[in-house]
C-alpha cells in the first residue's frame, strides 16, 4: 500500500513538472527573426546519402553553413 502511494506521488510530481515545463516552453514563443543584414544569398546543394533527396540552401547567416539532416543522417554537399 505504501509503495503504491509513493509511486503514485512520484508520477503525479513528474506529470506536474512536465506540464509546467511545456507551458513555459509554449509561452516563450518562437525565437526572434534574424537580422536581414546578417543573411546572405548562397547556392549550396546538399544530397541525402540514404535516400538521395537533394536540397539547395539559398540563404544563410554569416559564417559556416552546416549540413542539414535527412533520414536521421547529415546530408553531404553535392
Amino acid at each position: 500500500m505504501t509503495l503504491t502511494v509513493g509511486i503514485a506521488t512520484i508520477l503525479a510530481v513528474l506529470i506536474v513538472a512536465v506540464t509546467i515545463w511545456a507551458i513555459r516552453f509554449i509561452a516563450s514563443g518562437p525565437p526572434p527573426d534574424p537580422e536581414m543584414d546578417d543573411v546572405r544569398e548562397v547556392d549550396v546543394p546538399f544530397v541525402c546519402t540514404v535516400c538521395g533527396m537533394s536540397l539547395t540552401v539559398t540563404q544563410a547567416h554569416d559564417g559556416e553553413i552546416t549540413a542539414p539532416r535527412h533520414c536521421r543522417e547529415d546530408m553531404v554537399r553535392a
